[in-house]
């Protein structure tokens, strides 16, 4: 912060007891000291440099709030830092407000404050010095006498020209742009004119066997081996057994890499619903929601 403050610097040093607080020097640097209207905010910086031992005591500080008519400190804020061979550098960041209406160009005194600093007991009062600022009118209260009176009216500055071009093309790239994820998302959610696409049969039965999975009865796995069932019956076109397996894969490629678990799923339902002993094994709620996906799965990736 300090860099960008102009060299409004006042040093002060000190000679102070032994047993006092040794401040070594105070610096205030200003942003600048000119140049400000009614209602500007005003930053200042002041740089204290005592020994470590010493303490700022907080009580010292200005409150924010109205110092006179004209001016309002905003806000202060303290931070402290060590500089090296036993010193402690206290940086106080002010904020100060303008509310006085300048009638003509002039000077507005900032005004000082006391800080008190404390070591092994003993205080020592350091002030932060006063310091002015130029402040300007918004407006001449006395111009230049003219003989004609339209010479006080100045006229409006003209309206730079633009370039109309780029603006529209952005618009429109941003206009394709959502048209195009608008397309995308009607396609994945079936909205017209992609309602009339081939159902996704495997999806809606995988969500119907999840639901059941809940259960996880033997009720709730036949009906999920039904589901799937349905599902790949509505696939195909037609009913659909064990030995139209070879059939079905040649008929939908997508699902060729599935064929051993729906040759697994077969004949567990035979033996499900039909009592065919050794045909399969029981097929858990867990693997025929799997199986489910997975053709769902293949399902979306062929369309």
């Amino acid at each position: 912060m300090r860099a960008r403050f102009l060299a409004l610097s006042f040093l002060f040093a000190f000679a102070a007891a032994p047993a006092a607080a040794e401040v070594k020097s105070v610096h205030l640097y200003a942003e600048r000291g000119f140049g400000f209207f009614v209602g500007d905010l005003v930053n200042a910086r002041l740089e204290i440099v005592a020994d470590s031992a010493s303490r700022l005591q907080s009580a010292s500080l200005p409150r924010p709030g109205a110092l006179d008519y004209r001016l309002d400190l905003r806000d202060i804020r303290v931070r402290e830092e060590p500089v090296g061979d036993g010193l402690t550098r206290w940086n106080i960041d002010l904020v100060y407000q303008i509310f006085y209406v300048a009638l003509d160009v002039r000077d507005l005194q900032i005004p000082p404050f006391a800080l008190r600093f404390l070591r092994e007991g003993e205080t020592e009062t350091v002030r932060a010095p006063a310091w002015a600022i130029g402040v300007s009118p918004l407006r001449e209260v006395l111009p230049q006498r003219r003989d004609d009176p339209t010479d006080y009216m100045r006229p409006d500055r003209g309206v730079a020209p633009s370039d109309a071009a780029t603006p529209a093309m952005r618009a429109g790239a941003f206009v394709a742009l959502a048209l195009g994820a608008l397309a995308l998302v009607a396609h994945d959610r079936g909205w017209p004119p992609f309602h009339r696409r081939r159902a996704r049969v495997f999806a809606a039965a995988a969500r119907r066997i999840a639901i059941l999975t809940k259960r996880g009865d033997e009720a709730a796995r036949r009906a999920a081996m039904l589901a799937l069932h349905r599902a790949i019956d509505a696939a195909a076109g037609r009913r659909i057994f064990a030995e139209d397996i070879d059939a079905f894969v040649a008929g939908h490629a997508e699902f060729a890499v599935a064929k051993e678990r729906l040759i697994r799923f077969f004949a567990s339902s035979r033996a499900l619903f039909f009592g065919v002993a050794d045909a399969g094994g029981d097929l858990p709620l867990g693997e025929i929601l799997s199986l489910a996906r997975s053709l769902a799965a293949q399902e979306r990736s062929a369309r």
